[in-house]
């Protein structure tokens, strides 16, 4: 795995780290009140957010379906340079950005140690790991030094709790990137999408982004719901394992 890593290849950019930081929010091209075809605004509201998490997906979600707002499908244009002019966010841009708890994020490759997804050669699924850290004994579930595991080891989990969302196979620049964490009955509920830059890097492994959130009341359980192309979103909750989607389907 990652024999390839530092090529670049047609379609996203790479880092040297293979990884990405990211700790501004919300993300470039916000904005949260979207006018749609028949001149009527949409809010944080459309995303209905489920109430009731434990266990896996709430009944109201499905494992796949389509984001709940507009996504124009930008092109990308390269130059001489080889640079390409689309923001690797586009799918994020019009998502709503509020409500959410404040939270910071980086993104990165592997993380956990003896969980999430594992390497396979030739799968050509998709996966899905998500997990909720609440204490500082979590902290041991890492199994690296790098930013992503200072982010969560600086935690003070009386106030905050850690996210870590883990996605799978294919290049080290489609990261998994978070727009929003928003307040459920039973947790949190997480909104983002994959990055999608016009120069990606030519190696396959698996991505991570690990978020510090503000904690709320209650943390039982959490959602990710993952924006990963103009018609697809695809949704896992914490504590259910790896998911294995087919995207042949």
């Amino acid at each position: 795995m990652g024999a390839l890593s530092g090529c670049l290849a047609p379609g996203g950019t790479g880092s040297g780290d293979g990884g990405t930081e990211t700790r501004t929010h919300p993300s470039p091209g916000t904005d949260p009140d979207i006018e749609t075809n028949d001149g009527e605004t949409e809010t944080a509201t459309d995303d209905k957010t489920p109430t009731d998490t434990p266990g896996g997906l709430p009944d109201d979600l499905e494992r796949v379906d389509s984001p709940p707002y507009e996504i124009e499908d930008i092109e990308c244009n390269i130059d001489d340079s080889g640079e390409g002019d689309r923001d690797p966010l586009y799918l994020c841009a019009n998502m709503s950005a509020e409500p959410s708890l404040s939270f910071e994020q980086v993104s990165t490759r592997g993380t956990l140690a003896d969980e999430g997804l594992e390497f396979a050669p030739d799968n050509n699924d998709d996966q899905l790991y998500a997990a909720l850290l609440t204490s500082a004994d979590d902290i041991e579930r890492f199994e690296d030094s790098g930013d992503a595991y200072r982010l969560a080891a600086d935690t003070d989990f009386g106030s905050h709790a850690v996210l870590v969302v883990q996605t799978g196979w294919g290049s080290g620049s489609v990261l998994p990137h978070l727009k929003r964490i928003e307040e459920t009955a039973a947790g949190v509920h997480a909104f983002g999408c994959y990055t999608q830059p016009c120069v990606y890097t030519d190696d396959f492994t698996a991505r991570s982004t690990v978020a510090r959130f503000e904690r709320p009341d209650t943390l039982e359980s959490g959602v990710v719901s993952l924006t990963v192309d103009p018609e697809t979103r695809y949704n896992v909750a914490t504590g259910e394992g790896v998911v294995t989607l087919d995207r042949s389907d």
